[in-house]
């Protein structure tokens, strides 16, 4: 894996960042034309040029201000840019074959393609919910819908080599991929289900079971299975440190990043973090 490759991908995700933050505050303010308009500054609603819409650099040159009206950019917004090339970085580096990908296999530039769409669709719902404490439908409705159609469709036996690291399972029927996708997704939803009617709505809200549906759909259950529990470790550890800054037992923290976190740990590493667990109640 050459640096220039993965290079590149960081510099297109951080791209496709600055397109999220745009998509993102015109899913909230209902503002059309995403694909037509020019961006433009929320306070003042300036149109940006170029000097403005440079990822990460632009907001580090402008010292985090508009350059028209001097208001503050939120740090959000750069956060979001090297995020997504973070992810898009590591995407290509744990399922891309790049020797492959530089000699034209359209299977590997197939791969990319899912790979980068997920992480898009990861990181605008990620970054919806940590400034709006929401979940978009807008985003996450469209891509479950996709991925349904996509398993479907390899499961009719349709070559579309998108879902390779699903595991298996002894029973053929659930190593069908559209069945595999769903077992997880429906286990991850009725455990969300249940917390929902129990508490009232208190501790999960109906984003979180679209989230579920598209854990399962993208990883797979016994992926996702364990995303799920990556994501309530890191949740707990990680609130109860914010809780303890904040002393404020009403603060809401939002639970969609730590799916998101859970889901592409699982993804990227799964395999060891099983092998150093496995091993490590044996010697106990």
């Amino acid at each position: 894996m050459t640096p220039f490759f993965l290079t590149s991908l960081f510099i297109f995700g951080t791209l496709f960042g600055s397109f999220a933050s745009v998509l993102i505050w015109r899913i909230r303010t209902g503002e059309g034309g995403i694909m037509t308009s020019r961006s433009h500054c929320p306070k003042c609603e300036h149109t940006l040029g170029v000097l403005d819409l440079f990822p990460i650099f632009s907001y580090v040159f402008l010292g985090g201000k508009c350059r028209f009206c001097k208001e503050k950019i939120s740090p959000v917004y750069p956060f979001l840019e090297l995020s997504t090339g973070i992810l898009f970085m590591f995407s290509g580096y744990v399922f891309i074959d790049q020797t492959q990908l530089f000699l034209g296999n359209h299977t590997e530039m197939l791969k990319l393609g899912f790979y980068l769409a997920v992480a898009f669709v990861t990181i605008v719902f990620v970054f919806y919910d940590i400034l709006f404490m929401e979940i978009p439908d807008e985003v996450l409705i469209p891509a479950n819908i996709i991925l349904f159609i996509l398993l479907f469709v390899v499961s009719l036996g349709i070559n579309i080599p998108v879902f390779e690291h699903f595991l298996p399972f002894s029973n053929k029927l659930l190593n069908i991929p559209v069945i595999n996708a769903l077992l997880g997704s429906f286990g991850i939803f009725l455990f969300f289900y249940i917390q929902i009617l129990i508490s009232g709505g208190k501790w999960m809200g109906g984003g979180d079971l679209r989230i579920a549906l598209f854990m399962g759909l993208v990883a797979g259950a016994k992926i996702a299975a364990l995303g799920l529990l990556l994501a309530y470790f890191l949740g707990s550890i990680i609130g109860i440190i914010i809780l303890l800054y904040k002393r404020d037992r009403n603060t809401e923290i939002p639970f969609g990043p730590y799916l998101a976190l859970g889901l592409y740990i699982s993804l990227f590493w799964y395999t060891p973090i099983v092998d150093w667990y496995t091993n490590f109640f044996s010697i106990l």
